[in-house]
């Protein structure tokens, strides 16, 4: 069986229409009849049918299975032709998040430099949602993302990286900061700023209001966390951050963190992910062997 014969009868279907698939394909007519017979000869099936009155293709069940089957098969074909051209060029392109970046991307650069790899890896900053898009279409081979890890897909091959851990931040002086027994109910009855959609922060923060059926009040959001901490100097509300952007080596004395335990956040992870059948090889390998490296490094250190 040719792959192109895929091809045509995945265009086929969408254009409804002999002639545009075989314009589109630059062939002639009897050549797209042709691969269809083709498939039909393979799979001892009908594929689809013309429908009298309005003349659309429709599928049957067999012509249905092939055509979710023919676009996994022309994505997964796209994607290698992607890979090998990359790796005949010696390239490969790095996603990042940006509240990673700003953590560990000088971390990751030294090694990139000494192995002589910064002109072949290109790297690009952007949120968690359009990395995760930009891998699996392809644009990407390789990401570093924050993901909520119920939120993964399965055509993903996902490494854990490291654990987020959330906390509230509060000027000394806030009613919440002297309180005995804190909670999160508690903390939700004052307003808070946060970290845009950039970050997970706030999807993670939403939930934990739900779990708590309170709508929160938001006083600003932003992607600057020097920003946000310093309104929280002032007194003006909490903040809600992760220890990535406010990591603990960086404690200010003006603000306190505020613990929390009547609410179950939810498990969030820093994650290396790339298409579960690219296989790290070459290249990525090297990069994947840098980024484990260096995370090992940072996850020893915090623990020490």
């Amino acid at each position: 069986m040719n792959i192109k014969d895929l091809y045509y009868f995945q265009r086929l279907i969408s254009t409804q229409s002999y002639t545009q698939t075989a314009a589109d394909f630059h062939v002639s007519q009897p050549t797209i009849s042709q691969a269809i017979k083709r498939l039909e000869r393979h799979f001892q099936v009908t594929l689809f049918f013309r429908q009298a009155k309005t003349k659309a293709l429709v599928l049957t069940p067999s012509g249905q299975q092939l055509l979710l089957a023919a676009n996994d098969i022309i994505n997964n074909w796209q994607h290698v032709n992607e890979s090998i051209s990359h790796l005949r060029q010696h390239t490969l392109r790095f996603g990042i998040e940006p509240s990673v970046s700003e953590h560990y991307l000088p971390a990751l650069t030294k090694p990139i430099i000494e192995q002589d790899l910064l002109n072949s890896v290109h790297t690009v900053e952007m949120g968690a949602n359009q990395l995760v898009k930009q891998v699996l279409a392809g644009q990407l081979d390789l990401a570093i993302s924050g993901n909520l890890d119920q939120t993964l897909d399965e055509r993903l091959a996902v490494t854990p990286l490291r654990p987020f851990k959330f906390r509230i931040l509060a000027n000394p002086e806030h009613p919440l900061a002297k309180s005995e027994h804190p909670t999160f109910a508690e903390a939700l009855k004052s307003p808070f700023v946060l970290l845009n959609a950039t970050y997970l922060n706030k999807l993670v923060f939403r939930q934990l209001a739900e779990q708590l059926s309170i709508e929160p009040q938001v006083l600003f959001e932003s992607d600057s966390s020097t920003l946000i901490k310093g309104l929280v100097k002032e007194n003006l509300a909490l903040g809600f951050i992760s220890d990535i952007t406010a990591p603990s080596d960086d404690k200010d004395d003006d603000l306190v963190e505020i613990p929390f335990d009547d609410v179950q956040v939810p498990s969030v992870h820093i994650n290396l992910i790339r298409r579960a059948h690219q296989f790290p090889i070459g290249l990525v390998k090297q990069v994947i062997d840098i980024i484990e490296k260096t995370f090992a490094a940072d996850n020893a250190e915090q623990k020490s």
